[in-house]
């Protein structure tokens, strides 16, 4: 049923109801009204008839009497009436006169009122007194049916107008109901409308009435809908762009990032936790899939407080991996459920990196300790040589003495070697690289090495065909092959073979191995023995510097630390295999190079300055430490100069302000207390001295910046010195002066 017709029928019903009330309301009204008037005039004819009758009952006219009934009876509305005397019992008027004779018979009883009428006829009765006496009676018979007709058309007309008045009501509801609900349908597509999508949706308005202020109501609704929604759908596209950047974000992560429930089930994961979770065991990486971690309980990972931390080890195609794990608890406000963020990453190259880094920093302690003692050495063997070579040299020596002067010597020099290998393998010391033809050199090798290999072991050499040259020094090249082949022949106390073979590697990308090398051809050198191998556990040490398996005396702990440091100073690497009681192999990688003639680098520039005179030259001797100065002091004796010493730097200076003139040259340390050499020579330069400079240091040269003197010095000395190496040194003073000739 529409919303029009219901209105219309329930004010119809409405209308009807309270018509039929007021109708029924106002027939009673009238009806008593009526009534009321009925017997009012029923009691006001009684009256008058009464005062106009008396008379004539006392004087007993019956004309008069007669004449009084028959006007009354004429009057409308009167059915009958009839006059009694008391006077004359016998005395009534006739039936003609008294009105209609069936309400003349008999006694007739008075009505109390109009209401209890049942005969049609309103029956009024009044007695007539004097002196308290009754003298008669008058009754009366007034008819109804006038008021009755009376009734029936006031009825009549109230219905008319209850109809009419319904007629219009339902033609007004009809046309209210037509406007409510044209403009309710409005309202409902207006609804549609904006339910469709069309959010600004406007609704014209045609009034100024509630329905007018109801669409205007709702056209501000569906604009501010409209505004609301446009700034969600901007506030949507910030999020979902937002989402976007974290998701690709996490995404691109190198950290696994997962959620895990209590149960460990997943509820999120990015790229990279899969592919961890995948090496760490698990079938299934999928959202609700259960993960686990080995050798981890539930309760390690999932804790409800703090941060869980933990390192887990797997193997992958042979390949062992290291995972750094770390969970949280993440509260879920939402679901009121716990969730546990789980970051995961592989740190098998950062741990690589960390040992590499802790090995560089360990080779970097170690090369200071070296290059500190290297320095202290050096100054001490200067003063060992220097007094055995001046020894050597001294006439009518005992021949058990020169034996034993020799020996010390020898000593001197192994022990110089020492210190020499001890800076090689701590990286301190720079050596000019050559072109190497492998396939000449390690034969020449070999053969140098002969002596010192056992004969019970058979040394096989394999070569193959386009082996490319090798960039290195020659020396160091030498070094490395001997430790390698030296080390393997102690490996062999029985016997056996000891096999070094070169041949191209070409190392791919990805390779598990090499993984870290530049793509590309390299030059592979193997030494391999079926020796006793190396243990397991110790096979991660043996590069270490000073770790040794061999008995005391037998090794320094610095042969395989100094291949190691040579071969990676070339840019090269080394790795070693081993398994005890099959053998050992040693492979070294270098980078390939074209074979070309090598130039030697240009020595240090050396200044040739004038000698003063003829004769024998004086060198001013500048050294700290006491014993080595007097050491170079006989040394230069026997040279034939003169000698000026001086214990530092600022005497030194003393002795050229003072006696500038007188000297010759000058031989400084560089490493002083006070006034260093290299300051030293700024002071002579700013003095004005312009005769040759030289610097000597138990330092090496990489470690002294000699450049910045290249064009202000005439050469440099590397302790500990020798007496030909220092002649040769000062041979620019024992020549002639060009100007002599």
């Amino acid at each position: 049923m529409s919303f029009r017709l219901k209105t219309v029928l329930g004010i119809a019903i409405i209308e009807g109801f309270l018509l039929m009330l007021l109708v029924w309301s106002s027939s009673q009204t009238l009806e008593n009204s009526t009534f009321r008037e009925l017997e009012k005039r029923g009691i006001t004819a009684v009256d008058m008839i009464a005062a106009a009758a008396k008379d004539a009952i006392l004087s007993n006219d019956l004309g008069r009497i007669n004449s009084i009934v028959k006007a009354i009876v004429d009057t409308e509305g009167i059915v009958y009436a009839r006059i009694r005397t008391n006077l004359n019992p016998g005395l009534t008027p006739s039936e003609e006169s008294a009105g209609d004779p069936k309400y003349l018979t008999g006694d007739r009883v008075e009505d109390q009122d109009v209401e209890h009428v049942d005969d049609g006829v309103y029956d009024v009765k009044k007695e007539l007194t004097e002196l308290d006496e009754v003298v008669g009676s008058i009754e009366l018979g007034i008819s109804t049916a006038e008021l009755e007709m009376i009734r029936e058309q006031s009825l009549q007309r109230l219905a008319m107008i209850a109809v009419i008045e319904m007629l219009l009501v339902a033609l007004f509801s009809l046309v209210l109901g037509n406007y409510l609900t044209g403009e309710l349908a409005r309202l409902e597509t207006a609804a549609r409308t904006v339910a469709d999508g069309d959010l600004g949706h406007q609704v014209e308005v045609t009034g100024t009435d509630e329905i007018a202020r109801t669409i205007r109501s709702f056209n501000d609704m569906s604009r501010r809908v409209q505004g609301s929604y446009q700034e969600l759908q901007q506030s949507e596209l910030l999020y979902r762009s937002s989402q976007q950047r974290l998701d690709g974000l996490v995404a691109s992560l190198l950290e696994g990032v997962c959620l895990l429930d209590d149960q460990q089930r997943i509820r999120f994961i990015n790229p990279a936790a899969r592919d961890h979770l995948l090496k760490l065991g698990n079938s299934s990486v999928e959202i609700g899939a259960t993960v686990q971690f080995p050798d981890l309980k539930r309760e390690q990972v999932i804790v409800d407080s703090g941060l869980a931390a933990f390192e887990l080890t797997t193997t992958v195609n042979d390949i062992p991996h290291i995972f750094e794990l770390t969970s949280r608890l993440v509260p879920n406000q939402q679901d009121n459920e716990k969730e546990y963020v789980v970051v995961m990453r592989d740190v098998t190259d950062l741990r690589k990196s960390q040992k590499a880094l802790q090995e560089h920093q360990q080779m970097t302690t170690v090369g200071q300790l070296a290059a500190g003692i290297a320095h202290d050495f050096n100054n001490i063997l200067t003063v060992i040589l220097g007094y055995s070579e001046l020894t050597l040299k001294s006439e009518g020596l005992p021949e058990v003495v020169r034996e034993y002067t020799i020996r010390v010597l020898l000593q001197g020099e192994r022990a110089a070697e020492l210190i020499r290998q001890i800076l090689d393998f701590s990286r301190k010391v720079e050596s000019e690289s050559e072109r190497i033809d492998l396939v000449e050199f390690i034969p020449e090798t070999v053969q140098l090495l002969h002596s010192g290999v056992p004969s019970s072991i058979e040394v096989k050499q394999h070569f193959d065909e386009g082996v490319a040259h090798v960039e290195f020094n020659a020396t160091k090249l030498q070094q490395v092959l001997a430790n390698l082949l030296l080390n393997a022949a102690d490996a062999l106390p029985d016997g056996g073979t000891i096999s070094i073979r070169t041949d191209l590697l070409k190392i791919e990308e990805g390779d598990p191995q090499w993984g870290k090398l530049a793509v590309g051809d390299w030059v592979r050198l193997r030494v391999e023995d079926d020796g006793i191998g190396i243990p397991s556990g110790l096979i991660d040490r043996i590069f270490d510097p000073f770790f040794t398996t061999k008995p005391v005396g037998k090794g320094t702990g610095l042969g395989l630390s100094q291949v190691y440091g040579l071969v990676k100073n070339h840019d090269g690497l080394v790795n070693v295999e081993s398994v005890q009681g099959v053998g050992t192999t040693f492979t070294i990688l270098f980078p390939p190079c074209e074979a070309v003639a090598h130039v030697p680098p240009q020595e240090m520039q050396r200044v040739r300055r004038s000698a003063s005179s003829a004769g024998p030259k004086t060198i001013l001797l500048v050294e700290d430490q006491p014993e080595v100065l007097n050491a170079l002091e006989f040394i230069l004796h026997s040279l034939g100069f003169q000698v000026v010493s001086a214990i530092d730097g600022e005497k030194a200076v003393e002795v050229i302000q003072k006696r500038g003139d007188e000297i010759d040259a000058v031989l400084s340390d560089i490493v002083m207390p006070i006034l260093r050499g290299d300051q030293l020579v700024g002071e002579l330069l700013e003095l004005g001295f312009d005769k040759p400079i030289f610097l000597m240091s138990g330092y090496f040269p990489n470690e002294i910046n000699l450049e910045d003197f290249s064009g202000s010095i005439a050469g440099f000395l590397q302790k500990p010195i020798r007496t030909e190496e220092l002649k040769k040194l000062l041979s620019v003073l024992l020549e002639e002066d060009p100007a002599e000739n």
